[in-house]
């Protein structure tokens, strides 16, 4: 006696059907290629139709194929790595997207921090110059205190005028020694927010042109044995390459 149910057969798209119900099974899960006289199904069914033993006997002469479970174990692996698949690629579609859009705004920056530096060398100049300024003023106004003073105890001037002298140029002084220290704590605060992104920018550039002088130090010195550099302009050409490279070093490495 056959162990395979006689109402299970296959469809025309090759999926496992009970005829007593009409659906679909597993018969990995039902007992239909075992215990299948247990089954409710194969029960209740009424007597097995000639047309459902040609099915069966289809069924059992049919080239011996894998074990069901083999079968039903091969599909969901498929359909588990055509998941991963299509995750995987999602994510990366997803990454190289951001990357593009990342690289996109790194140039903005760039772009910008740069503008932004040269804006900074320019004020910074204009606040050198503007402190000079106002260091000079106070020196003329500390200038004029001594004066007054000597001209006090040369009696050249009266008790009364000193005072009244002194107390305008001690006004004039203490407001320029103000408007120093505001400019000098201003440009240092402005400073403070703006060097980070300057040292993004020449950091960046440094890497770069690091690796160029490392090479043209090693052509200098291939150069120098070969005999194609005199020794006096080596060692010029040479101390001026390390101490850009210390610089850019020192450079990268503050900013690591």
């Amino acid at each position: 006696m056959s162990s395979i149910c006689p109402y299970l057969y296959r469809d025309e798209r090759n999926r496992f059907v009970c005829s007593v119900s009409g659906n679909e099974v597993d018969p990995g899960l039902m007992p239909c290629l075992a215990n299948y006289q247990e089954c409710p199904l194969y029960t209740s069914a009424p007597e097995t139709p000639a047309i459902e033993q040609t099915r069966i006997e289809v069924v059992e002469e049919a080239p011996a194929g894998p074990p069901v479970e083999e079968v039903v174990e091969e599909e969901v692996e498929e359909e588990k790595e055509e998941e991963i698949e299509e995750r995987l690629l999602r994510d990366l579609d997803t990454l190289e997207e951001d990357a593009t859009r990342l690289a996109e705004r790194w140039e903005e920056y760039e772009r910008e921090a740069r503008g932004l530096m040269r804006r900074w060398e320019e004020a910074s100049r204009v606040a050198e110059w503007t402190m000079r300024a106002i260091s000079s003023v106070i020196d003329t106004y500390e200038k004029v205190l001594e004066d007054l003073d000597l001209k006090l105890k040369s009696g050249m001037i009266s008790e009364s005028s000193y005072k009244e002298l002194k107390d305008e140029v001690v006004e004039s002084l203490e407001r320029y020694r103000k408007l120093r220290d505001e400019v000098l704590e201003r440009v240092r605060e402005v400073e403070r927010i703006v060097m980070p992104h300057i040292q993004r920018i020449k950091v960046s550039e440094a890497k770069p042109d690091l690796g160029k002088l490392r090479l043209s130090l090693m052509k200098l010195e291939q150069m120098f044995r070969e005999g194609k550099v005199e020794r006096e302009t080596y060692e010029r050409v040479k101390k001026e390459l390390e101490a850009r490279i210390r610089w850019l070093e020192q450079l990268v490495g503050e900013s690591a």
